[in-house]
């Protein structure tokens, strides 16, 4: 008995350590692709490019932050089995949704930023979850 709450911690380790890995390489990533994306939109436009840009890429990077915080409880809750608390996986996908729509309102309407830095930032942090595909912990079949 004792054996198998090892095995099981073991696994739980190794999958939080896979999962914070990826984590961070996605959230690494995305920031240095918005500092580029701003710097150059700044250099090619003008500096208000820049702000938005950053902008719009921090409200990505917040709700990568957010979900990831989220997942991370969803399979905690899950009482050591291997499956996700759907329950706890559905409110952070909605809470982010809610969350991104709010804080483009606000970039947008109450800031006043430029809605194409916005864009921009917001586009590229997207794109580095293409860019930044993990294959920690992962074996291929032959």
């Amino acid at each position: 008995m004792v054996e198998w709450g090892v095995s099981i911690l073991t696994m739980q380790s190794a999958t939080n350590n896979a999962f914070s890995h990826t984590l961070r390489k996605i959230l690494w990533v995305q920031v240095g692709l918005v500092v580029i994306t701003a710097v150059i939109l700044s250099l090619v436009k003008s500096h208000e490019y820049f702000l938005a840009t950053l902008y719009g890429g921090a409200i990505i990077i917040a709700s990568t932050s957010y979900f990831g915080w989220r997942l991370r409880i969803a399979t905690q809750m899950a009482d050591n089995k291997p499956t996700v608390n759907s329950v706890e996986l559905f409110k952070g996908i909605f809470v982010r949704f809610v969350m991104v729509i709010v804080l483009l309102a606000v970039g947008l309407g109450w800031l006043k930023l430029s809605p194409a830095g916005i864009l921009s930032g917001f586009i590229v942090a997207q794109l580095a979850f293409w860019f930044s595909r993990s294959s920690y912990g992962v074996t291929r079949r032959k």
